[in-house]
């Protein structure tokens, strides 16, 4: 017997960003209505707007960054609420893109191209950051789009193992996505760590270069989810499962099928299909000059398990949120993480219960090459860096 939705006609966020693509490909091939769900989809502006709106109910759900849960969970920032995601949008897809002159300095120190390439990228950083000080010039502006997001904690913690202290060292700054590429060309800021496709659309305008994507930080990082509260979930636990059969089917459809996929976002986001196939396409160009690097796994939106709810995932980005003292140590830290990442409702909803027994092992960020996971092919997991975890 097929379950009773608790209500059908359903509001969800999302921001212009190429991983919102399962919403809007669930959206535009009629998955929600498949699973008697009528669905509204609302662009917004700003992640502190998103989080708002679903908090008040505005939104019945969002696409919201990961860290955000856990962070509105604890009252990070704001409201204390209970959050919770039972899926995940994708896998990797942000970049970290500098002025053309920044690169051109830190290529200048390194003595060669320093684009997709963690250690060399740093060591030139830190040295330059040494030479501006002595120097007496301004630190270095970045801007990321949420304090409490993959994009700020993954930063942050690159440039702390590269010696470079995010407080003091440089200056850190929260913009919206679609604002990066105007504040970079106006020389309002140096760079900026934000999603596909406004690295892309920073290169092809020649207003910068992608120093390192993601996936040159970390194999396999994770980014945006479905978030809700806590509350609204347990509300309507039938439409959270028949969300995430939509969504499933939108990721597996996506990942076999790029350009569509492409053509699909332009119908919502107003940027131009050039702008968004480098990184679905993983036919990626770091800089103007440069021809595309092959990354096939630049943007990952099913394979690799990339929709499961790892509660790995959740307990680094707490572990981080604990680094910089904005969370407190004394909490229950793996009861929290649960709580935020229900991997039981991703299982339950998609009848992947035969895969318990493994998924039960959890995920280490220590393979550095791709592995098995049961029956499930895997991709590296590992940081290209010394992360502190």
């Amino acid at each position: 017997m097929k379950d009773v939705l608790e209500k059908t006609e359903l509001t969800i966020g999302y921001m212009p960003l190429t991983d919102s693509l399962p919403l809007l490909v669930a959206d535009a091939h009629g998955y929600f209505q498949e699973q008697g769900l009528d669905v509204s989809l609302q662009q917004e502006v700003s992640w502190a707007n998103i989080r708002d709106k679903v908090l008040v109910g505005h939104l019945d759900a969002a696409q919201m960054l990961a860290p955000m849960l856990i962070a509105t969970h604890l009252g990070l920032g704001g409201i204390k609420k209970p959050m919770m995601t039972p899926f995940a949008f994708a896998l990797n897809g942000n970049g970290f893109t500098i002025s053309n002159q920044l690169a051109s300095e830190l290529d200048r120190i390194a003595g060669c191209n320093v684009m997709a390439d963690a250690a060399l990228a740093g060591n030139a950083l830190k040295q330059l950051v040494e030479e501006r000080r002595q120097q007496q010039r301004p630190v270095l502006l970045f801007a990321t789009v949420y304090p409490y997001s993959i994009h700020n904690l993954l930063l942050r913690d690159w440039l702390s193992a590269n010696g470079i202290d995010p407080d003091i060292d440089v200056a850190l700054v929260v913009l919206p996505p679609s604002q990066m590429v105007d504040h970079l060309s106006q020389q309002n800021i140096d760079g900026f760590f934000a999603g596909a496709p406004w690295n892309s659309v920073a290169i092809q305008r020649g207003v910068g270069s992608c120093l390192l994507a993601s996936n040159d930080l970390w194999h396999s990082a994770p980014d945006k989810v479905l978030g809700m509260t806590s509350a609204w979930a347990e509300a309507h636990p039938n439409v959270v499962k028949a969300l995430v059969r939509a969504l499933d089917k939108a990721c597996r459809w996506i990942d076999h099928n790029r350009q569509q996929a492409a053509s699909i976002m332009t119908r919502y986001v107003n940027v131009p299909e050039a702008a968004v196939l480098p990184a679905l396409t993983g036919q990626f160009t770091y800089r103007t000059e440069q021809p595309p690097i092959h990354q096939p796994d630049m943007l990952v939106f099913h394979r690799y398990l990339a929709n499961y709810p790892w509660a790995e995932h959740g307990a680094w980005f707490l572990h981080q949120l604990q680094r910089w003292n904005w969370a407190k140590t004394d909490i229950d830290a793996e009861s929290l993480v649960r709580e935020c990442y229900r991997a039981d409702l991703y299982c339950e909803a998609l009848g992947h219960h035969t895969l318990g027994e493994h998924l039960q092992q959890g995920l280490s960020f220590r393979h550095e090459q791709p592995w098995q996971l049961g029956d499930v092919p895997m991709a590296a997991t590992a940081f290209s860096y010394q992360s502190s975890l």
